[in-house]
């Protein structure tokens, strides 16, 4: 899409021997694909984790129309594929972060695993879209940590939820209706964690993408530079089309606000609006089964007995 303007970058910084992060994009016709991703493992599968979360994720969605479920069928792939590989001996403990920026415009979805991050500006006000999956940031969730004291705290690169690191993917989803004029920024914590979010915000108010995302990093190498350093900046054009979308999304976002989707129990398409609270399912366990079981039995005898008597 030849109005849209986007850029990334990414560097090893300045205290890391090798660039264990790896970013890229695909044009598509609904917008594109966008993946930022920071490996870990150790020097060499890290490398490899993070490269191969990103080349998996773009064939996948490279060749389909955009949905959430071939967003998620993307990291699911991803996931597999990353695990495999970790079973070798000397690739153990391999795995990565992945965020991806799905667009199909006037939509973006995003899918997210780790603490690499997802940031939307919208009319000079920045906002986090993802949640880390981080020790420190499920403390401070919790209210058991400041987000100062996270900042510092000696395991703030404790990742709770990676690539390759479960047979199976855990993955968040988000969806949102675009404005135009949004800007979308994903990042590596070599970036999030030495900035603020005051300065993310204001060069990206005040840089067009691809000067946005030169800066961005040389910041994170003015503070230090202690982490690889990954960026992509994407910038929505003026005008969007506008129509529906074979799938479904929550009313929020399809009125611009981000919402999370949730596939477990939907995978098909997800609500354009709630008509009523969902019935929660009822799931018995084996001791729940047999109370019922014996509760019938005692209904049925009593019952016997009633209709057996003269």
């Amino acid at each position: 899409m030849s109005s849209l303007a986007f850029a990334l970058e990414t560097h090893p910084g300045l205290k890391r021997p090798k660039n264990e992060d790896a970013v890229g994009h695909a044009l598509t016709p609904w917008g594109g694909v966008f993946v930022v991703a920071d490996g870990m493992g150790g020097h060499r599968t890290g490398e490899v984790a993070a490269r191969l979360a990103v080349e998996t994720i773009l064939d996948h969605l490279k060749g389909k129309e955009p949905s959430p479920k071939a967003l998620l069928q993307a990291f699911e792939e991803a996931n597999a594929r990353i695990y495999q590989e970790a079973q070798r001996p000397e690739n153990r403990g391999m795995g990565t972060t992945a965020t991806c920026l799905l667009l199909d415009l006037p939509y973006a979805l995003i899918a997210h695993v780790g603490d690499s991050r997802a940031y939307l500006l919208r009319k000079g006000e920045l906002t986090l879209l993802t949640e880390d999956h981080s020790w420190v940031a499920e403390r401070v969730r919790q209210g058991l940590l400041s987000p100062e004291e996270a900042k510092t705290h000696r395991w703030r690169n404790v990742i709770t939820n990676a690539l390759g690191s479960f047979p199976q993917a855990r993955v968040d989803l988000m969806g949102l209706k675009l404005e135009p004029g949004d800007v979308l920024l994903l990042c590596s914590d070599g970036l999030s964690g030495v900035l603020e979010d005051r300065t993310l915000g204001e060069v990206l108010k005040s840089f067009p993408p691809e000067e946005a995302a030169r800066r961005l990093v040389a910041l994170a190498n003015e503070w230090g530079g202690p982490d690889n350093i990954s960026a992509i900046v994407v910038r929505v054009p003026e005008e969007l089309p506008q129509g529906g979308r074979p799938y479904a999304l929550p009313l929020e976002a399809a009125k611009g606000a981000p919402v999370r989707l949730k596939l477990g129990e939907e995978p098909e398409e997800l609500p354009t609006q709630v008509l009523e609270p969902k019935r929660p399912r009822v799931r018995l366990n084996w001791r729940d089964a047999l109370l019922v079981l014996l509760w019938v039995v005692v209904v049925a005898y009593i019952l016997l007995g009633y209709f057996k008597r003269p």
